[in-house]
């Protein structure tokens, strides 16, 4: 009966894919191998050069499944708000073109939906694959408070902790419905959409709960992931695209419904942070022009 509960609920595996001939099918593979039944592949091609384009209509021919969409190349924040807007799913969840997921993720988030009455936001765990092994390898991982319901405002305060990440996609399945409530101007964030928009996301959401399971397998290092194709010449780019995104949190976070004065603070605090660490982390060549933007 709880499967048949379960499969009532609708997911959307949103995949964004910019010349990942190499990986994809493996990706999609992984997806397509899930134990629970009711889901959906959006597949955004963000103008792939390579054989991309070929390979997801070949999936979308082979599986009612898969649906393929094909664009001009406009950058990872646009690509995957074309996902969120084309999914039909309850809820939502990101993957990576180099990336896979465990089979039974999906089986795992249903039935957490079910027993908790579907809250806004459910948190999984990742496993790092390649990982420099003096990292710490928990670092997107979180197994405090775990199978504890709790608000959008206390989660946040809980992974915001250094040492530790939260603002990534693929660490949730999100209720599509609270993509609703938020739009950014994606046009001027091709990269750093997530540090802009998921703390939001989660600070707005009335309930949230992490689950100990590991469904997702995080590829380090790859050269084809869409956060990672950049040049030195895109380096300004991605300083700048940082400073928005951190502002764009901080501006949007402020006109929430039931933050208080200690919230704007705690959050304002943790950005400023993130500032800090990213401008420490320029070429040298571009501190100096940047440390009026960065308020260093």
């Amino acid at each position: 009966m709880e499967k048949e509960v379960n499969d009532m609920l609708k997911f959307s595996v949103i995949v964004p894919c910019y010349n990942a001939e190499g990986p994809i099918r493996t990706c999609l593979n992984s997806i397509l191998a899930q134990t629970y039944e009711n889901f959906e592949v959006i597949v955004i091609n963000d103008g792939s050069t390579d054989n991309s384009k070929a390979i997801l209509d070949e999936y979308e021919e082979k599986d009612s499944r898969v649906h393929a969409y094909h664009f001009e190349n406009s950058g990872v924040a646009i690509t995957r708000t074309r996902g969120t807007t084309l999914a039909q799913g309850d809820y939502v969840i990101f993957v990576d073109s180099d990336d896979t997921i465990n089979p039974k993720l999906l089986e795992a988030l249903g039935n957490t939906i079910v027993t908790n009455k579907n809250p806004d936001i459910v948190r999984y765990q990742v496993n790092l694959v390649g990982d420099d092994e003096s990292k710490d390898h928990q670092r997107y991982n979180w197994l405090e408070e775990a199978g504890t319901m709790l608000s959008g405002m206390d989660a946040l305060m809980l992974w915001s902790k250094p040492g530790k990440k939260y603002a990534v996609y693929w660490l949730f399945a999100f209720k599509r419905e609270i993509f609703f409530k938020f739009q950014i101007a994606a046009s001027n964030l091709r990269c750093y959409e997530d540090v802009a928009l998921i703390p939001i996301l989660i600070a707005s959401s009335q309930s949230v709960i992490c689950i100990d399971y590991i469904g997702y397998n995080y590829i380090c290092n790859n050269s084809t992931s869409l956060t990672n194709i950049a040049s030195m010449e895109a380096e300004r780019e991605r300083a700048i695209a940082f400073w928005y995104a951190c502002d764009y949190a901080i501006t949007n976070f402020v006109k929430l419904d039931n933050i208080s004065g200690r919230d704007i603070a705690f959050f304002t605090q943790d950005y400023m942070r993130r500032l800090k660490k990213k401008y420490d982390s320029l070429p040298e060549s571009l501190k100096e022009e940047f440390k009026p933007l960065y308020q260093i």
